[in-house]
């Protein structure tokens, strides 16, 4: 089913092809789950699962539509909520179906329920549910970059696909997969699978591991999401801390990841380091955000919460390979000698957005994740 109407239709080359029926019943998650138990419990509090139903993603709508016209929220629900399948969110034919795109980016994705479910074994087996194949868009960034490379409404730029394309992890053969979906242990692709269809096989984790919280989930798995991001965090981004020659320190950040740090929504994020020294009386003097990303919405040129308020925006990234530093002098008030602590930061969405949107009561669920620490001692 082709959703988005394009000039030119980009289709990926196909391989495996067991059978050539498409999906034969209900194309929704919770169909697929009855089946792929594993892949469907950890889809259903991810990001993609949440898509739509975000109370950030919520409370922006009516702003973009107010700021941009209703044509700018429309661009954004045919991402948010494509309703491929009959899906609110992105669910699983979003990916598991798409056939191609009618161009990178905007989210002009192609999905076809009458192909064959694309799956990335050479030796796919159809199913009484579906046909099965390879297809390489399955695991290529363009099928990533179709939603994850925008240009507009309004002032929206997400230019994630075209940072990967210039980054050390693409020119290396990492892709997008490689961290946001790592690998779990072997197993079935299906539960109750018998035979050829029980074998072992290599898995990936379908929770697609970000930073965004998972709106509304147990304590538990709000947990479990938080460590998840953390670790993302601590893996891409890399604290360094020595001492200078004035008793002070130089803080140095270097991005590790497939594309600039932060990505995607940068005027919802904030990554930041602070430093705390201490000297041999335990008095201490703290220096905040010596180091702050994420990109920042002014109007006029004085700062503001909403993207949707300003009339322009300062991106305030790292690029990705690339490395910032910062001199942080020592505070005169303390006596040699003196220690410091570096620690870097990060919150998926600033607590000062989500109050102009009127979800300050959900701050407790975004949390601040610690993402590396550096003990430096001044001489």
């Amino acid at each position: 089913m082709a959703l988005v109407v394009g000039v030119v239709a980009v289709f990926f080359p196909a391989c495996g092809d067991a059978h050539t029926q498409g999906v034969t019943s209900d194309p929704r998650a919770s169909s697929c789950a009855s089946c792929h138990t594993t892949q469907a419990d950890a889809w259903s509090s991810s990001r993609h699962a949440k898509s739509q139903g975000s109370p950030v993603f919520q409370a922006l709508l009516p702003r973009v539509a107010a700021a941009w016209g209703d044509d700018a929220r429309a661009r954004c629900v045919s991402c948010h909520a494509p309703k491929h399948g009959g899906d609110d969110g992105i669910g699983c034919v979003s990916c598991h179906a798409a056939s191609g795109n009618t161009g990178e980016g905007e989210g002009k994705l192609l999905v076809n329920l009458d192909a064959p479910v694309s799956g990335p074994f050479d030796d796919a087996i159809a199913t009484p549910a579906h046909g099965s194949r390879r297809y390489d868009l399955l695991e290529s960034p363009v099928l990533c970059g179709t939603c994850h490379q925008v240009t507009g409404p309004g002032l929206l730029y997400e230019p994630t696909l075209t940072e990967y394309r210039a980054s050390p992890a693409a020119a290396g053969g990492r892709t997008c997969a490689s961290c946001h979906m790592p690998a779990i242990d072997p197993g079935p692709i299906a539960a109750g699978s018998a035979g050829a269809e029980g074998r072992l096989r290599a898995r990936v984790n379908h929770r697609f591991v970000g930073v965004d919280p998972p709106w509304d989930a147990p304590v538990d798995v709000r947990a479990e999401a938080a460590k998840d991001s953390a670790a993302l965090l601590s893996s891409a981004i890399i604290l360094d801390a020595v001492a200078s020659a004035d008793h002070g320190v130089d803080v140095t950040l270097t991005n590790d990841a497939g594309h600039a740090v932060p990505t995607g929504v940068t005027f919802l994020r904030r990554i930041w380091a602070d430093v705390v020294f201490t000297d041999a009386t335990g008095k201490q003097a703290t220096h905040d955000a010596v180091v702050m990303l994420g990109a920042i919405p002014t109007s006029a040129g004085a700062p503001v919460a909403l993207v949707t308020d300003a009339d322009a925006v300062t991106p305030n990234v790292l690029a990705p390979g690339a490395s910032m530093s910062v001199h942080v002098a020592p505070p005169s008030e303390l006596s040699l000698p003196v220690s410091a602590v570096v620690r870097l930061r990060a919150r998926a969405i600033d607590p000062g957005t989500l109050a102009a949107l009127g979800l300050a009561a959900l701050a407790d669920q975004v949390p601040t994740h610690d993402v590396g620490t550096v003990h430096v001692v001044l001489r």
